[in-house]
């Protein structure tokens, strides 16, 4: 009888062990699953963002990135190769993406993108005072800041353009206004001079006196008393 109870205790504990286990490897590959599939979107995600700024913005990464990036497909493939994910090369493809490819990729994008817009606000600063749009001017240099940052390139400010988008857009911008106002090198370097405060008397020349009274802007300069 005492036997017979043992037993029947002993295969009772194994079918709650056997169903503890079941739960737990149920778990655990749905966490394993999620964060295999967070690791591709977030490779994905990245992988979209340098595809627009190399073809917009010509930004070109060091040959170290592009190995690391290079190798990700085939960390991923092993990941799931058979069939379930492996936690072993789950680690090492979360690895590559969380810790090389996105943290490089930002770190590299903030080295490009002080270069590529080194100079845009001071043109902005002279542009801005030489057309009526401020708001324009306001919007532009916003745009142009808001893009100094890997991570949130895809954040939709305006519910319609990544913040990607709109660094490009407004780079083109400044482009146009610099183009459109057909400033000769001269008279830029005296605007820019009176935007730093930095313009004499003697920059007045009579090429910048005929631009003046041609563009109606007699009204927009002063002189004074340096402190």
């Amino acid at each position: 009888m005492l036997g017979d109870d043992i037993r029947k205790s002993i295969k009772q504990l194994k079918r709650l062990d056997k169903l503890e286990s079941t739960v737990y490897n149920a778990e655990l590959k749905l966490k394993n699953d999620k964060d295999f599939s967070k690791i591709v979107n977030d490779f994905l995600l990245s992988m979209s963002k340098l595809s627009f700024a190399t073809n917009e913005l010509e930004f070109i990464i060091t040959d170290e990135m592009l190995q690391y990036l290079e190798e990700v497909p085939g960390c991923l493939e092993n990941v799931i190769s058979e069939g379930v994910v492996n936690e072993e090369e789950l680690v090492v493809a979360k690895k590559n993406v969380t810790k090389k490819i996105i943290p490089g990729l930002a770190k590299e994008w903030k080295a490009f993108h002080e270069k590529r817009t080194i100079g845009v606000h001071g043109k902005l600063s002279t542009i801005g005072n030489l057309i009526s749009d401020k708001e324009k001017i306001s919007s532009i240099s916003t745009n142009v800041k808001n893009g100094s940052k890997w991570s949130d390139l895809l954040v939709k400010d305006n519910g319609t353009n990544t913040r990607l988008q709109l660094l490009k857009n407004g780079l083109s911008e400044v482009e146009k206004m610099e183009e459109s106002l057909d400033l000769s090198d001269e008279v830029k370097e005296f605007v820019i001079s009176v935007t730093q405060g930095k313009a004499k008397v003697t920059d007045i020349s009579d090429t910048i006196i005929e631009w003046i009274k041609n563009e109606n802007l007699e009204g927009r300069f002063v002189i004074k008393f340096r402190n």
